[in-house]
């Protein structure tokens, strides 16, 4: 179904030129040139990491142990450079990692210290592992790069706080955990970098100038190049085309300036690109359409230059929209409506389609400019004449970073349900392992570390993988303990080739691989360190078959389904917040009453977007067919759109019929997504019938004309104009509506 308000999405104009059998065998041949690239850069990825890190840990190794005679600070620095290098996952080019691991080191020598002194009982250390595992998992919420880290950091607690309790050996400790961050961060930085990615501030200046081209382009022929581009540089913003340690995901004032920018361009984009695609080639536009794009025009273009500039701005400087938002301003609003009433039947309609479409574009380009000095320093920004707010533009670094903290600070979150998994894991698998008094006790944390899933089917699998990778290891391991014996020589030639194979087997062959190879790596390693036989292989072989049991008892007591329930539960929530949102917009719009409640939908569509990425990540049976959940998310943000954007706006919906046929319209779609919410919530079918579209031709009946010699005039067009974008704002979430429950 397509709306009568809705023309033809941009994506079915000219970018499917290259159609025919011909076209057909170039997307494929491109296909497949990419996913041969994609693959070179993934082997490129993995061989350099294990050259990185067996590195490091080598030196590390070497330096320590048969230079400065300290087996202690051998065992921690070598450890620090594996559990940060392997066990990690820090995004980013080499400069970014080194970074990240530098910025660590004050975190790990808490962390070493307090696992150090906890070591004295066993209830302490368990304490102590519920608390800072729980703390570690959780700090991933602030951003990719902590996320990245966090596995690696509790390592850095697991490791000290088995026993012997031996305070007197924290100096050792520290030490080597410090020479190891250090070695590891000059790795990432000069040793086979990982390449540097385009800066986000390029790939935000890129997209603004496309909208100006866009803008650019006042009717006649389709600009086809100028929507191609603008389709290629919206596309590189998406999330999951931006490389992790990019993105502005943080709580920081700089992040959230960026996010918000982001939302604006792409935006921006979308409906310059629906506006040019839907028009059709030689179609001109009315005069005030003109002056709103040139507007556009110039906010983007001088948007783009502070961006490639990228110097720090003072209050006042950079971007400025002043022009534009004159031409928002309430005074110019009855030129759109004398155009209106120029206009009959099906004329009207085409024109309030493009007017929606160039006035939200035009609130785009303020927005984007705003944001822009934002982030580049000017913090003076908070209101914009068109109601966007940045009203996180005053808060402060603290402020900014406990909203995100509590805002995840609930059992709907799936990122709070991963924290308290891993935190019950690990405490558990500490007990188990001081009760019963196991040797190399750290192996068991460590496997439950590793092997624990969110889903009790993707663990059983990380386990049976696991436990038949460990075995052969343990083999291998135990076959070369017996034949080496105590010839510390051969273990230290060894060692570097062990590695180099390990790392570099683990991520391209699977987990059977990894853990097989890393047994290797630990007898190898703890042959040089202490006298130790064949056994130690069997005992590493028990201490992964306990730490997978207690990682699989996890999987099955905490949330066994994952993120499969939690998905339906979030948005049925999200639908819960669209219907909400919707009514109390209305209500403002009309009679400027209602209780908003800005944060809700926001922390909806947060929850929403981390159960989809977490339920993205876990292993499905993938004949089952699954919901178009990304629909559902821009349902929410359009929601929020509206939410923000239409309370702010000059005027009041008169006269009483034309506010009582919107709030009516209003109500009949917050019931469609209250009724989404609940067969969500009850894990039912959501019936696919088709949603009922808003009557726009009993509206235009009801609508009063503005009259030049109207003594109210000026508030009456005020009023048209307003009723105008609210109408196109419920008819595009009538049509989420319709499509969700299509794709169901």
């Amino acid at each position: 179904m397509v709306s009568p308000l809705q023309g033809a999405s941009p994506r079915s104009g000219p970018r499917q030129s290259a159609g025919g059998p011909g076209g057909a065998v170039l997307r494929r041949l491109r296909c497949l040139v990419e996913h041969g690239r994609h693959g070179l850069r993934v082997h490129r990825s993995v061989v350099g990491n294990a050259v990185r890190v067996t590195a490091a840990s080598c030196v590390a190794f070497y330096l320590c142990r048969y230079t400065l005679g300290l087996t202690v600070m051998s065992v921690y620095a070598t450890f620090t450079v594996v559990s940060l290098g392997v066990l990690a996952r820090i995004p980013g080019s080499g400069r970014q990692r080194a970074t990240t691991v530098l910025t660590a080191i004050p975190a790990g020598l808490v962390l070493i210290t307090l696992g150090t002194l906890l070591a004295v009982q066993t209830w302490a250390a368990v304490v102590g592992m519920l608390v800072i595992g729980f703390v570690v998992a959780y700090a991933g919420t602030t951003g990719p790069r902590i996320a990245g880290a966090a596995p690696g950091m509790q390592l850095l607690y697991i490791l000290p706080c088995f026993p012997p309790y031996a305070p007197e050996n924290l100096g050792q400790r520290l030490s080597g955990f410090l020479l190891g961050a250090i070695l590891l961060a000059l790795a990432q930085r000069f040793l086979v970098p990982e390449p540097d990615t385009p800066p986000f501030l390029r790939l935000l200046a890129d997209a603004a100038d496309a909208a100006t081209r866009l803008a650019d382009h006042h009717g006649g022929p389709l600009p086809v190049q100028a929507l191609a581009r603008a389709h290629r540089t919206g596309d590189a913003l998406r999330p999951s085309r931006v490389p992790p340690a990019d993105l502005p995901a943080s709580p920081t004032l700089a992040h959230k300036a960026m996010a918000h920018a982001t939302e604006a361009v792409r935006t921006l984009l979308d409906r310059l690109e629906t506006l040019h695609a839907s028009a059709g080639p030689g179609s001109s536009y009315h005069a005030e359409t003109v002056v709103l794009l040139q507007g556009i025009s110039d906010a983007a273009r001088e948007t783009s230059k502070a961006l490639r500039r990228g110097k720090r701005l003072r209050p006042g400087e950079g971007p400025s929209a002043a022009v534009l938002q004159s031409e928002l301003a309430p005074v110019r609003a009855h030129r759109a409506v004398d155009t209106l009433e120029r206009l009959s039947g099906d004329d009207r309609l085409v024109y309030l389609r493009r007017r929606s479409l160039v006035v939200q574009a035009a609130d785009c380009a303020v927005v984007l400019a705003l944001a822009t000095r934002l982030m580049l320093g000017d913090r003076s920004v908070e209101r914009s004449p068109a109601g966007h707010t940045f009203s996180y533009a005053q808060a402060r670094a603290h402020e900014l970073w406990w909203q995100r903290l509590t805002t995840h600070l609930t059992p709907r979150s799936v990122i709070f349900q991963n924290a308290c998994r891993f935190a019950l894991g690990l405490a558990a698998a500490r007990a188990v392992a001081g009760l019963l008094d196991l040797q190399h006790g750290f192996w068991v944390l460590l496997a439950t570390l590793t092997l624990t899933r969110t889903t009790s089917l993707e663990t059983w699998s990380a386990v049976r993988q696991a436990l038949l990778g460990t075995l052969v290891g343990a083999v291998l391991a135990g076959g070369l303990l017996a034949l080496v014996h105590d010839r510390d020589t051969v273990y230290a030639v060894v060692l570097p080739v062990v590695m180099l194979v390990a790392f570099i087997a683990g991520p391209l062959r699977g987990l059977a691989w990894a853990q097989g190879g890393f047994t290797l790596v630990v007898a190898t390693l703890f042959a040089q360190v202490s006298p130790v036989t064949w056994q130690l292989a069997p005992v590493r072989l028990v201490d992964v078959l306990v730490g997978s049991l207690i990682g699989l008892a996890c999987g099955l007591v905490a949330w066994p389904r994952g993120a499969g329930r939690e998905v339906r539960r979030s948005m049925a929530g999200l639908c819960a917040a669209i219907a909400d949102a919707i009514g109390y917009t209305t209500a403002r719009l009309i009679d400027r009453s209602g209780d908003p409640d800005s944060l809700a939908i926001n922390r909806a569509l947060v929850l929403a977007q981390e159960s989809l990425a977490q339920y993205h990540c876990e292993l499905r049976d993938e004949r089952v067919g699954q919901p178009d959940w990304p629909s559902v998310l821009v349902a929410g943000a359009d929601a929020r759109r509206g939410e923000r954007l239409l309370p702010g706006r000059p005027g009041r919906i008169a006269p009483q019929e034309v506010g009582t046929w919107l709030r009516r319209a209003a109500d009949r779609a917050a019931a469609e997504y209250r009724s989404l919410a609940g067969h969500l919530h009850a894990d039912s079918d959501v019936p696919r019938e088709d949603v009922r579209p808003l009557d726009i031709r009993a509206l235009l009946a009801v609508a009063p004309s503005v009259p030049r010699d109207c003594p109210d005039r000026e508030a009456r067009a005020l009023s048209a104009a307003l009723l105008l974008d609210s109408v196109i704002w419920l008819d595009a979430l009538t049509a989420d509506l319709d499509r969700i429950r299509k794709e169901m």
